[in-house]
């Protein structure tokens, strides 16, 4: 394994990991491919992953030319051997310190970076999509039935929430559907109330909870 850095002019630099060759990536879900093309060297194959900031890990083919990019990390795929001895993985390495000066900065100090993006709404570095604030860095965020300890740690693109049980506790990344909300007004005099019912339906792959 070695480690060498990719930089874009003006757009964007990261560090990668290389695997010996004989090894490709294999993702848990097809959402996970983002890119499968081809490029004419493994240098045009990681710098196209490092232009993209979805992409955390590539696998390059120097026979076919193959180029892959996956949004993913090895907690939801994994680095198997291969027959081809032309095809290798690489990954892009993360740390904290990455993120901890910038996130929840303005946004000119994420301007031009590769790990957060300026949000919008607050105008402030936030994590990109997909991913979440853990309160060190932005992992990717979980997939179905995963266990999860935030609100926002599953993939809400795909409906999914982390559910809490009924000690408050964050327990796996399922699907919910809103059945219906309540919303409650109460003016006691001197005291506004307010009262919200959100009744979710949750379900894996082999029964539902409500």
């Amino acid at each position: 394994m070695k480690n060498w850095t990719v930089a874009t002019p003006a757009i964007y630099s990261s560090t990668l990991s290389l695997r010996l060759e004989g090894h490709e990536f294999q993702p848990q879900y097809d959402v996970q491919l983002i890119f499968n093309e081809t490029a004419q060297s493994l240098i045009l194959c990681s710098a196209a992953c490092n232009q993209n900031p979805s992409c955390r890990v590539f696998d390059y083919d120097s026979s076919s030319h193959r180029c892959r990019l996956f949004e993913a990390d090895l907690t939801n795929g994994a680095i198997i051997a291969v027959a081809s001895q032309t095809s290798l993985v690489g990954s892009v390495i993360l740390s904290a310190s990455l993120y901890a000066s910038i996130y929840n900065q303005s946004c000119s100090a994420c301007q031009g970076n590769r790990y957060q993006t300026c949000s919008s709404t607050t105008n402030m570095c936030q994590c990109p999509g997909n991913s979440y604030w853990n309160g060190s860095m932005c992992p990717l965020q979980l997939f179905e039935n995963a266990t999860c300890s935030q609100i926002d740690a599953c993939r809400s693109d795909l409906n999914l929430s982390c559910i809490i049980n009924y000690y408050g506790e964050f327990t796996q990344c399922l699907i919910c559907i809103n059945l219906f909300t309540i919303f409650v007004y109460e003016n006691l005099n001197t005291d506004e109330i307010f009262h919200f019912l959100i009744r979710l339906k949750c379900f894996d792959r082999q029964r539902s909870f409500r």
